[in-house]
């Protein structure tokens, strides 16, 4: 099978294609929240206080480096499964429906482990002022900040997808709803207010967990679950929130 050659105009063009996929995901639920607020998201304001739009602008600008950096990702992966060094297959009918579901519930747990770790790694004390101190630096995070990160770190974030593709068989539209739902909810738990409704149970990584993890880089390092904080003790839950002082947190 004859292999896409990299380019710098696929490059750009895919990057560009993430960069509208971030400003569309990412700035619709910002307006929604930040720019035109109803009365009835201040209850679900996670800290008083809004954030700076020195730090907002931050957030964009080493986002869009993430994403150009993904983009550059496409051309080994393309090269990887026209290759058939991937357990891609063609046609769902292949593993059946079933299995389609199954993959994209192991690709969200996979990500799940993958995230705790790496994501506890660059918070050694050898690498965390190096690298992971980009994304820390913003406190008091704004759905921009998804992908706010250190070059290194925007390359071991997509790191997931090597492995996934790797160790699993999988279907091109299974791996594109998994890519959609993990934007989806990096967004989510940088949102800075928690509405309720989107809760579906204690086990769920929240964004009142991640904000506390931006303020308190020691705990709440999980992305979509709370099991790998609860097992290794590094969970710690609010009891209430203030919203004068931000919020209260106890060990859970």
């Amino acid at each position: 099978m004859e292999v896409i050659q990299p380019s710098v105009e696929i490059w750009i063009l895919v990057s560009l294609l993430f960069v509208l996929r971030y400003l569309i995901l990412a700035g619709i639920p910002f307006l929604i929240f930040y720019v035109m607020p109803g009365k009835g998201w201040k209850r679900a304001k996670i800290q008083a206080h809004p954030p700076k739009a020195q730090k907002i602008g931050k957030e964009i600008f080493y986002s869009l480096i993430t994403l150009f950096i993904y983009g550059a990702g496409i051309w080994f992966g393309t090269a990887w499964v026209q290759n058939g060094m991937t357990m891609h297959y063609d046609k769902i009918s292949d593993y059946g429906l079933s299995y389609a579901i199954l993959s994209f519930i192991l690709m969200i747990f996979l990500h799940d482990t993958y995230f705790y770790w790496t994501h506890r790694l660059i918070h050694h004390k050898s690498l965390f002022r190096y690298i992971h101190k980009v994304h820390h630096q913003f406190t008091n995070p704004t759905p921009w900040a998804a992908f706010s990160f250190h070059p290194f770190e925007a390359f071991l974030s997509m790191g997931v997808i090597p492995v996934i593709i790797f160790c699993l068989p999988w279907h091109q539209y299974t791996l594109i709803a998994f890519i959609s739902f993990m934007t989806l909810y990096d967004v989510y738990i940088h949102l800075g207010y928690d509405p309720k409704g989107l809760r579906i149970g204690t086990w769920q990584i929240t964004p009142t967990d991640h904000n506390h993890h931006h303020q308190n880089a020691r705990v709440n390092y999980g992305l979509y679950f709370t099991f790998w904080d609860q097992l290794m003790g590094t969970y710690m839950k609010y009891k209430k929130r203030s919203m004068s002082k931000g919020v209260t947190a106890s060990r859970g």
